[in-house]
C-alpha cells in the first residue's frame, strides 16, 4: 500500500523575531529626530542651531543601530520578519536620505 503524503496545515503562528522590536523602536527614534532636526533648520531658514545638528546626528546613529537589529533579527530561523522588515527600511531610508543632504551641503 502507497504511504500518503501528509497534506495537513499548521495553523501555529511563527513568533516574532527578538530583534525586531528593538529594530522598529531605533528606526522611529531616528525618523523622529531627523525630521524635528530637519524641520527646525528649514525654521531658521538655513541657520540651523546646534541643537538641530546634534538632533540629526543622533537620529542617523538610531538609525544604524535599527540597520544593525535589522540584520541580527533576519539572522534568526522561522520567525516572523514584518516588523524587522518595515524597522530596517525606515532605517536605511534614514541614513540615506541624511548622506545625501549632507552631500547635497558639501557641495554648495
Amino acid at each position: 500500500m502507497a504511504r500518503q503524503t501528509d497534506n495537513r496545515i499548521s495553523y501555529i503562528k511563527k513568533p516574532m523575531a527578538e530583534n525586531s522590536f528593538p529594530c522598529v523602536i531605533s528606526a522611529a527614534a531616528g525618523l523622529v529626530l531627523c525630521i524635528a532636526g530637519i524641520a527646525v533648520s528649514i525654521r531658521s531658514q538655513g541657520n540651523t542651531p546646534l541643537g538641530a545638528v546634534a538632533a540629526c546626528f543622533c537620529g542617523v546613529l538610531f538609525s544604524i543601530a535599527g540597520l544593525r537589529y535589522g540584520y541580527r533579527a533576519f539572522k534568526e530561523r522561522e520567525k516572523n520578519y514584518i516588523l524587522a522588515k518595515a524597522g530596517t527600511v525606515t532605517a536605511a531610508a534614514m541614513v540615506i536620505l541624511c548622506f545625501v543632504i549632507l552631500l547635497i551641503g558639501f557641495k554648495r
